[in-house]
């Protein structure tokens, strides 16, 4: 509870730095939320108290339901559903707030592994070895971001040599030997047949306020990572295998957003006794019914941008 009060914390301050005019903005309300229990508590007692504290504790709640309410959005359950002329229209549409390129530049790669250090706060995050990762395939790196290149979230995903993923999966391999031994580079990678979800982290998990927000930056991860998947990796006849580990609930509920049902636990490693998440067999039309599915919700919202290998120089990433 501690480390999520200090990411939440670490968030804050993170905002007030690019927003210094959210400093003035919380110190009024902080001293009109002292002034107003004084108050009530002069005219109530501590009745009084009890009022404005229960209500502070509901309004979250209130404020979260009705932006929720308002949120320009496209119901989970779309299909068969058409769309009005003009009913979805937002002033956010023209502008689309969100931004994702691939493959990312290294300087965002670095701010990705910073933020994750920042988060996650343990061995699980190697820098070096995640750069190292990052030039050997930086078309796995997927970057959530805004025109400011704020970062929002990001996923990434590794390709296996899949018999050491078997290894792995039996329990004769911990991460760290897969890592070292089953590792594809490009352009390897992109014959391979096991595709692993390594990392899906969305930084708006630590603001409860923004669940309608947090629900949307998760579904353009979703779309942004399938289309990479789709643009980059080859599909032989008996389809790829997507896998990802559940580290937590909300972990677990955006792998579901892939397909991917729970099949077993991880033996050995930091991640022993998480579930394993997996679809195995998935060929390039199942994978484009979900880029359809996410497309048609959140393009709005994202500028997708994705090049193609021939577009890259082998090795070679902009740092702009």
């Amino acid at each position: 509870m501690w480390e999520r009060l200090q990411q939440r914390l670490q968030l804050r301050l993170e905002q007030m730095r690019k927003h210094p005019e959210l400093i003035v903005i919380y110190s009024l309300a902080f001293v009109g939320y002292i002034l107003t229990i004084k108050e009530a508590d002069k005219q109530l007692g501590a009745l009084g108290i009890l009022t404005v504290v229960g209500a502070t504790a509901v309004l979250p709640f209130v404020v979260a339901r009705l932006s929720g309410l308002r949120s320009v959005e496209l119901p989970e359950e779309s299909d068969g559903w058409i769309e009005s002329p003009g009913l979805l229209r937002s002033s956010m549409e023209d502008e689309r707030p969100y931004l994702v390129r691939i493959p990312p530049s290294t300087a965002v790669a670095y701010d990705v592994i910073r933020k994750a250090q920042d988060v996650f706060q343990s061995d699980a995050i190697d820098p070096e070895e995640d750069m190292k990762a990052f030039f050997s395939d930086p078309y796995s790196l997927i970057c959530l971001q805004d025109s400011d290149d704020h970062i929002f979230g990001f996923t990434d995903y590794y390709v296996f040599e899949k018999n050491h993923f078997k290894l792995f999966l039996q329990g004769d391999y911990g991460f760290d030997d897969l890592l070292a031994n089953g590792l594809l580079a490009h352009p390897k990678a992109r014959k391979a047949k096991v595709v692993y979800l390594a990392t899906i982290l969305n930084l708006s998990y630590l603001l409860d306020s923004m669940r309608s927000e947090r629900r949307r930056q998760n579904g353009i991860l979703v779309w942004a990572t399938v289309s990479a998947i789709l643009e980059y990796q080859e599909f032989p006849p008996e389809g790829i295998d997507l896998y990802g580990i559940g580290w937590d609930k909300g972990g677990a509920a955006i792998l579901k957003m892939f397909g991917l049902e729970p099949v077993g636990r991880v033996m050995r490693g930091l991640a022993e006794g998480k579930w394993i998440y997996t679809r195995r067999g998935i060929h390039r039309q199942d994978l484009e019914v979900i880029r359809a599915r996410y497309q048609k919700r959140y393009e709005r919202w994202c500028e997708l941008e994705i090049r193609r290998c021939a577009d890259v120089a082998p090795g070679v990433v902009s740092a702009g």
